[in-house]
């Protein structure tokens, strides 16, 4: 989920708590005794664990002591949710939770990705992305800079192979299972040796499914890279592999910094990948 969609979910769960807000303060009596309405306010409480602290603790780094009082404020909710609270607790409780949510949690989130395009010397690779292949980039760059070269080349190639995926994924898995299929007859020339013929259903079978070598094969084949752009892929994927594995190669930032050169490239700026 790309920041916008996650300020309009911030938004919407704002929302509801205005919604319970008035709909308790009509409420004619002292206490809460009716069961749907105590539903929906454990619901509503939920939504913070499920879908916000951690997003907000770990992508979007905000202040500790704004997370550690909305985890205080609505585990309290959640918890006389349990019970039949006063109507007064309820409205104190929901009131507190409501008030600065637009500038405790909406500002930092819309403000973030602005604050990551600044950084280091990935700017320009971290521009445009979104959801899972933001993540993983974001995650890689912050790797980098960190000196800990490995994992930011492990997290890069995760990113590369999302977009690949969804590109499959966009273009059809029929065009993509019939390739294989065509590539397994062959038994001359460079794609003799290919022998799979997948019949994928949906992106998670394509994810567990078809190695990352495969892949680039197959985009070979469609005409959506040619020989010596898969030849420079299978040198990014190569260093992936050294890095995933046990063992005494070493990186410097100099080969860190062509492998990301290679993809943004290659993949993320490659006007055959675009998704939308």
């Amino acid at each position: 989920m790309d920041k916008i969609e996650f300020a309009t979910e911030i938004k919407a769960f704002r929302s509801k708590l205005i919604a319970l807000k008035k709909k308790i303060a009509a409420h004619p009596k002292k206490q809460i005794f009716i069961k749907g309405m105590l539903n929906e306010l454990q619901v509503t409480a939920t939504l913070w664990f499920d879908k916000f602290e951690a997003p907000l603790r770990h992508f979007y780094k905000l202040n500790q002591d704004v997370i550690d009082y909305y985890h205080k404020s609505i585990g309290n909710l959640l918890e006389i949710s349990t019970m039949n609270p006063a109507i007064s607790t309820v409205l104190g409780l929901l009131r507190d939770i409501e008030k600065n949510i637009q500038q405790d949690l909406l500002v930092p989130v819309l403000k973030y990705q602005s604050e990551i395009k600044i950084r280091g010397n990935y700017a320009n690779i971290l521009t445009g992305k979104k959801g899972v292949e933001l993540e993983y980039l974001r995650e890689a760059v912050e790797c980098d800079e960190e000196g800990h070269f490995r994992a930011a080349i492990i997290l890069g190639w995760a990113a590369a192979v999302d977009r690949l995926h969804h590109i499959i994924m966009k273009n059809g898995l029929d065009r993509f299972n019939n390739a294989s299929v065509q590539m397994s007859a062959i038994s001359t020339g460079r794609y003799k040796r290919f022998n799979k013929k997948f019949d994928i259903k949906n992106l998670s079978d394509l994810r567990m499914t078809v190695f990352d070598n495969d892949l680039l094969w197959i985009f070979e084949f469609l005409g959506l890279i040619d020989g010596n752009e898969h030849e420079k892929l299978e040198i990014c994927f190569t260093m992936r592999n050294i890095c995933a594995h046990p063992g005494e190669a070493k990186l410097s930032p100099e080969n860190v910094k062509s492998f990301f050169s290679d993809l943004d490239t290659l993949i993320f700026n490659n006007p055959k990948f675009v998704l939308t």
